[in-house]
């Protein structure tokens, strides 16, 4: 396994260890809390797909945890794995507002707003900076904490020699809790 890989998913996983268990203590203390909306109305999701960006594209995965606030408004923290191109590899670290509309109990569609933190490598040469992301999806429910996702991403990432705009399209399940 790639070092950059390995520590990419263990901050990913360990990230999300730490929100779930904050929501977890907020519902065993029957409390809300105020500044992560995660303690009623929580989900972890998992997406994979395909990226296209200049320099080529490549096989991507996302892994997220957020919250709603209302069945509208939430929040979502992750980190997206873009592949590998032909000259470059990318991921970022990135957080979200979401906007939701749900249709009726079982189909929702949604809009992500947010910055991401974003590293690549291209030929040896590596490049971090900020950039937006931005998506467009829809969830399913499969059950009441099951939900199957269709999801369209895009976002700004750093390379070597500039910025460039990554699409990245998913399919993934998001567990509610």
């Amino acid at each position: 396994m790639y070092p950059s890989i390995r520590k990419f998913t263990s901050v990913i996983l360990t990230g999300t260890a730490l929100l779930i268990g904050q929501a977890a203590h907020a519902q065993a203390a029957n409390t809300a809390s105020d500044w992560w909306p995660a303690s009623d109305r929580g989900y972890i999701g998992l997406n994979a797909g395909r990226s296209d960006f200049e320099r080529g594209h490549g096989d991507a995965y996302s892994l997220y945890v957020g919250g709603m606030w209302s069945p509208q408004f939430g929040l979502e923290l992750g980190g997206t794995d873009f592949g590998r191109g032909q000259t470059a590899k990318a991921y970022g670290f990135y957080a979200s507002g979401i906007g939701r509309m749900p249709l009726n109990d079982t189909f929702a569609l949604f809009g992500k707003l947010g910055l991401m933190y974003s590293r690549s490598d291209t030929g040896g040469s590596r490049d971090t900076g900020f950039g937006e992301t931005y998506g467009l999806g829809a969830d399913i429910s499969v059950s009441r904490q099951v939900a199957a996702v269709l999801q369209y991403d895009r976002s700004s990432v750093h390379f070597v020699g500039g910025r460039d705009r990554v699409n990245l399209a998913s399919v993934g399940l998001k567990f509610r809790y």
